[in-house]
């Protein structure tokens, strides 16, 4: 038996796809109508001439928490024995309470469930963003929304979405494609929070933000959608960039270094002002002679520690600077992402002391009863263990 919930959101049933028509049409299905007064059913009444066998307009319902209940059980009910295709005014599974439980249920409990409208025509209608896009305006209700989301403001966001872009950065590194598809939903539910609060706002809409992105790929690819011709992936971002800087917005951006967002991980930061400059032809000639720069700032730190008049903070802070900005030229000249290669290290060192803390519990000592030529000689096995 299968479950078809189709919601009209809140439109003219003539926008349903011929598939969605037909199955309202269909000879032996149980076809049932939370209202034959709700928005968009004049057409499938009249000119689609779909009959409906039952609609909640004739069954006295109680209070609307109870009536949730009442209208999953009916359905699901009902799709144990029949082909059952449910029809709200609303979007088909977020439209109403009963929506949500009818639809949970039938997964639950195994029914062949298929949902469709006029902004979807699929096997699930939990796929496809405007479902997203529902979901969050439905927390956001002013009455009836989630009391933590109505609180919350670009402001407020901006931390979720930066640890879910990192989430996102974790789950990539661990090649977990089951924990990626997650997170990157949960990343995604951020876009369309902010998206939710702009359109409150009447800023803009989820269909200027999808627009905007679309728009600025064609005219940023004109090897793709027009007739330039570039030699390689070099060129597309010499061309990108050049783009970039005759877009309205960013007309007042007059040094190669302008867009480069001031909020970046630092190394990120440094790595694209290095790669900016780089175009301009500012450039170490060979990565030997950025390593020579590097000993040269070694040097350079040594020097100030060992200064007569004494350890300057500032300097050393300056020193330390000059040291990592010349490591991420190395890193960048041999096509290594620093980022990438600091994270990498740091999950290294984690694990290898890891095990100097399990030997010592295995030991029952504590970790500071530890020598370090004895913690030395366990990162080493850990180490050529690897």
């Amino acid at each position: 038996m299968s479950l078809w919930l189709v919601g009209l959101n809140q439109q003219h049933a003539e926008l349903l796809s011929y598939k969605t028509v037909q199955q309202l049409r269909k000879p032996g299905v149980l076809k049932i109508a939370r209202s034959l007064s709700q928005p968009g059913m004049n057409w499938l009444l009249s000119e689609g001439d779909v009959k409906f066998d039952i609609a909640f307009d004739d069954i006295p319902l109680p209070t609307p928490a109870d009536s949730v209940d009442i209208i999953a059980d009916h359905i699901i009910e009902a799709a144990q024995t029949s082909d059952v295709v449910y029809v709200t005014a609303g979007h088909a599974v977020l439209g109403e309470n009963a929506n949500v439980r009818i639809y949970t249920r039938a997964v639950t409990e195994g029914l062949l469930a298929g949902v469709a409208g006029p902004a979807t025509d699929s096997s699930d209608g939990l796929r496809d963003y405007d479902s997203l896009a529902a979901m969050m305006a439905r927390l956001r209700d002013p009455e009836t929304g989630c009391p933590w989301d109505r609180e919350q403001a670009p402001q407020t966001l901006r931390r979720y979405l930066i640890e879910e872009s990192y989430e996102v950065i974790e789950a990539i590194d661990a090649g977990d494609p089951f924990k990626l598809s997650e997170e990157l939903g949960d990343l995604l539910l951020q876009i369309a929070f902010h998206a939710q609060l702009a359109e409150e706002s009447r800023q803009f809409t989820n269909g200027d933000i999808v627009r905007a992105i679309v728009l600025k790929l064609i005219r940023r690819h004109p090897h793709i959608f027009g007739s330039t011709v570039v030699s390689g992936s070099e060129q597309v971002l010499a061309n990108w960039e050049q783009i970039k800087r005759t877009e309205k917005g960013n007309e007042h951006r007059k040094s190669i270094l302008d867009g480069i967002p001031k909020d970046l991980p630092a190394l990120m930061r440094a790595l694209d002002v290095s790669k900016r400059v780089v175009r301009v032809g500012f450039e170490w000639p060979s990565v030997d002679e950025v390593l020579d720069k590097v000993e040269e700032e070694i040097a350079e730190l040594r020097a100030e520690l060992r200064s007569e008049n004494g350890i300057d903070p500032a300097r050393i802070k300056g020193e330390l600077g000059d040291l990592l900005f010349t490591i991420v030229n190395v890193a960048r000249q041999l096509k290594v992402d620093p980022e990438d290669a600091l994270r990498s290290m740091t999950e290294r060192f984690s694990r290898r002391f890891r095990r100097i803390e399990d030997h010592a519990e295995a030991e029952g000592r504590a970790l500071s009863d530890l020598s370090l030529m004895e913690m030395e000689e366990i990162w080493q096995q850990a180490k050529r263990e690897e």
